[in-house]
C-alpha cells in the first residue's frame, strides 16, 4: 500500500467517524421573531426544551401548574427550566438584549436565536417552547404536544415555519382577562385572580388588549398590525466551512491515486 493510499484510507476512515458522529449529535438553531409592527404585541424570552416526548409544558382543559403559571403570568421562566432539569432536559431561552430596558422582551419585529449544540437525535427529538405575551394578564404562546424534530431514526425533520396567530394565543385561566396589574401594563393596577383556577384553553379574542398601553410607551393598536404574531424556525446548524473542502480533498487525493497506479 502507497503512502498515499494510506493517507486516504486514513482520512476516509476519520470522516467516516466524523459523519457517524453527526448522525448521533447535530446542533439546532432555534430561531424566534415577533412579526408584530410598532402598534402591536410584544413577547416575553422564549423558554424552549428538547426532550424524549414526555415533557409537557401544559395540556389543555387541566389547571396551570405554578411554573406555567409564573410564565404567562409574569413573563417568568426559571420555573419551566427546573421543571426540564427536573425530567432530564436541557432547556435555553430567546431573549433580545435590544429589548426595552429592564427587560430583554421581544419587541414588534425583532428576532432572537438560540442554539443547542451536540443534540442527542434519540433523547432530544422534540421541542417544546412557551412565551407571555405582553401586555396580557396570563396569555401565552406555547405547544401542548412535542414538535418532532428528529425522526425514530434520527434523521432531522424538516418543517415549514411555525407560523403562530392571535388564533394560536392560550389563556392560563389564572388571572382575570382585563389588563389590570399585568406584566409590562402601563396602566397598572391590581390584577384580579379567577377563582378556582380555570383550564388552559384557547382564546376566543385578543380584543381586550386593544388600547392597552405597553412598558415602552406604545398603546396597542389593532387596526395598524396584522393578527400574524410570531414565526418559530428550526434548522440544523451548517456543517464546519473546512469540512466540504476537506471532502473535496480527499477526493482528489483518491483521483490522484487512481491515475498513478494507471
Amino acid at each position: 500500500m502507497t503512502s498515499l493510499t494510506r493517507l486516504t484510507c486514513g482520512l476516509a476512515a476519520g470522516l467516516a467517524a466524523l459523519c457517524a458522529g453527526a448522525a448521533m449529535a447535530a446542533s439546532i438553531q432555534i430561531t424566534i421573531t415577533n412579526n408584530q409592527t410598532e402598534q402591536g404585541l410584544y413577547l416575553t424570552p422564549l423558554f424552549a426544551t428538547l426532550h424524549d416526548g414526555t415533557f409537557d409544558t401544559f395540556n389543555p382543559g387541566d389547571t396551570a401548574n405554578q411554573a406555567l403559571e409564573d410564565l404567562a403570568d409574569e413573563g417568568i421562566v426559571g420555573g419551566l427550566i427546573d421543571q426540564a432539569t427536573a425530567g432530564g432536559f436541557r432547556s435555553g431561552v430567546l431573549a433580545n438584549p435590544a429589548g426595552f430596558p429592564g427587560a430583554p422582551v421581544l419587541d414588534p419585529g425583532e428576532t432572537a436565536t438560540f442554539t443547542f449544540d451536540s443534540v442527542d437525535t434519540g433523547t432530544e427529538r422534540f421541542l417544546s417552547f412557551a412565551s407571555m405575551v405582553i401586555p396580557s394578564n396570563d396569555a401565552f404562546i406555547g405547544n401542548p404536544d412535542g414538535i418532532e424534530i428528529f425522526d425514530a431514526v434520527g434523521a432531522f425533520v424538516a418543517r415549514d415555519p411555525i407560523e403562530l396567530t392571535f388564533a394560536n394565543v392560550w389563556d392560563a385561566g389564572t388571572e382575570e382577562n382585563d389588563g389590570l396589574g399585568a406584566a409590562f401594563n402601563a396602566n397598572g393596577g391590581t390584577n384580579t385572580a379567577t377563582d378556582p383556577a380555570q383550564g388552559v384553553a384557547l382564546l376566543d379574542s385578543l380584543d381586550f388588549l386593544d388600547g392597552q398601553p405597553t412598558a415602552d410607551g406604545t398603546v396597542v393598536d389593532f387596526a395598524q398590525t396584522s393578527a400574524s404574531l410570531a414565526t418559530i424556525e428550526i434548522a440544523v446548524v451548517p456543517l464546519p466551512a473546512a469540512l466540504p473542502l476537506l471532502l473535496a480533498g480527499l477526493g482528489g487525493l483518491t483521483v490522484l491515486g487512481r491515475r498513478r497506479r494507471a
